[in-house]
């Protein structure tokens, strides 16, 4: 492990080797894994308890006192920043909480706790969070540098979501300290649905939708109410073909039950196409 370590001019050890998604030193240990445990250790974590004298408890965080918050790994430059007794952080409701602690004023990473950056509290353990390390980390996650995508203020009063829809306009729900736009929920419900289900995105539905001149693929009634654009199926139905594992094409509602009431065989609409000639 030492190996990973360089000393730097302020006092930091400086930790080289991996880390996790959010740049949180992080070693493979062997010997663990050979055990039966988790070989992955948290090294400011492991550090602090081996200068300490009893392990952490889960829930609590350590932090930097340094400039090196993210990667200095020195146990003197160490400081436990979340304490399970702190009401801070429990719900006032909890034994373990001490009803008397005042709330902090910042995050483990340095955030203030303002207007611009008004914690998250957990509706049902009292629990509170900083919104932007939550968002810092959701980008490291994705591959994205925090530093690259300007920070947006959450505020409560605010009269729109960040897509832009009007709260008046689409409506809202309340959880904890923040607003989910129904707007919003609609759209990442309408692509979840048509990705998980058929593979594809609204841009795919378009394209189909040009290649079809807008209208059914069998009885070409033209459709009226689709609306790829604002992420609306509306009268589009995507046909898929469950034995070959491949979308057909968009049918109408009519002609997708038609297809669905002969299980897709060619035999049977065959025999329907000559008793209708007859």
């Amino acid at each position: 492990m030492l190996q990973n370590v360089e000393r730097a001019d302020s006092g930091c050890l400086i930790w080289t080797g991996m880390t996790d998604k959010d740049g949180r030193p992080l070693y493979y240990d062997g010997d663990r894994y050979a055990a039966g445990g988790s070989p992955l250790v948290y090294v400011q974590r492991w550090v602090f308890e081996q200068y300490s004298d009893k392990p952490l408890a889960v829930g609590q965080t350590v932090t930097r006192n340094c400039e090196n918050k993210l990667l200095c790994i020195h146990h003197e430059h160490a400081i436990l920043w979340r304490h399970l007794g702190s009401g801070a952080f429990v719900s006032g409701s909890d034994d373990r909480a001490d009803t008397d602690a005042a709330l902090a004023e910042m995050c483990a990473n340095g955030h203030a706790f303002d207007d611009d950056n008004i914690p998250y509290a957990n509706p049902r353990t009292g629990s509170r969070s900083c919104r932007r390390c939550t968002r810092d980390s959701k980008l490291r996650s994705r591959g994205i540098d925090p530093t690259s995508v300007p920070y947006e203020p959450y505020r409560r009063g605010n009269t729109q979501c960040r897509a832009g829809h009007q709260y008046a306009v689409f409506g809202f729900k309340n959880r904890g300290e923040g607003r989910i736009c129904n707007e919003c929920v609609r759209i990442k419900s309408a692509k979840g649905n048509l990705k998980k289900g058929y593979g594809l995105t609204f841009e795919d539905v378009a394209r189909m939708l040009k290649e079809q001149d807008n209208a059914c693929a069998t009885c070409l009634t033209y459709f009226t109410k689709v609306d790829p654009d604002n992420f609306r199926m509306g009268d589009a139905n995507v046909d898929h073909c469950h034995a070959r594992g491949h979308n057909r094409g968009l049918l109408c509602m009519d002609c997708n039950i038609a297809l669905g009431k002969v299980k897709d065989s060619t035999a049977t609409l065959s025999r329907m196409i000559d008793y209708l000639k007859a």
